[in-house]
């Protein structure tokens, strides 16, 4: 779209909803005609929002770039590994210039574990085409990307079923 103007867009906190508000505004985006690129880190992409995201293909192109039980605790070389290929094509896509918005979900923990450099990100942050959108969610979003953004939204999480023992439920959670 010519009169499309690209902002960045966080979706960070403790709080349930940041994928979800993402994958919102891909169906929305989607509808209006727009191309995405939506990506996913360290999920192993087994989630039902995958199955629907994956059926708009070429208006949108989906990719995961995680694995099943993933420990936070213990970044294996394989995540670490399959993290950076991502990124990297992350920055050919926001060169190119094809997409109108670029969906990074999960990616602040990349940042804050040092798998990618926080300087270097800002970088392509800086440097993205005036009509690409760039969403960014995870948890503890780094201050110099929520400085950088237009829009943040944080999910606070003020009461959650799971504290009662309820799993995380196939179609809501996963």
């Amino acid at each position: 779209m010519k009169d499309f103007k690209g902002y960045i867009q966080v979706y960070t906190g403790e709080g349930k909803g940041k994928t979800t508000a993402a994958v919102g505004l891909t169906v929305r985006a989607i509808g209006a005609g727009l191309k995405v690129t939506f990506f996913q880190f360290f999920k192993p992409g087994t989630s039902s929002e995958v199955k629907i995201l994956k059926n708009f293909y070429p208006q949108l192109y989906y990719k995961n770039f995680g694995k099943k039980d993933f420990i936070k605790e213990k970044v294996s070389l394989e995540v670490r590994e399959l993290t950076l290929k991502g990124w990297e094509e992350v920055k050919e896509l926001v060169k190119a210039n094809i997409y109108n918005i670029i969906v990074l979900d999960e990616i602040t923990y990349a940042i804050n574990w040092g798998i990618i450099d926080l300087k270097e990100f800002l970088e392509v942050l800086r440097n993205k085409s005036e009509n690409l959108e760039i969403v960014i969610t995870g948890r503890y979003a780094p201050k110099e990307i929520i400085e950088i953004a237009d829009l943040v939204t944080e999910m606070e999480n003020i009461k959650h079923y799971y504290k009662k023992g309820v799993k995380s439920r196939k179609g809501i959670e996963r």
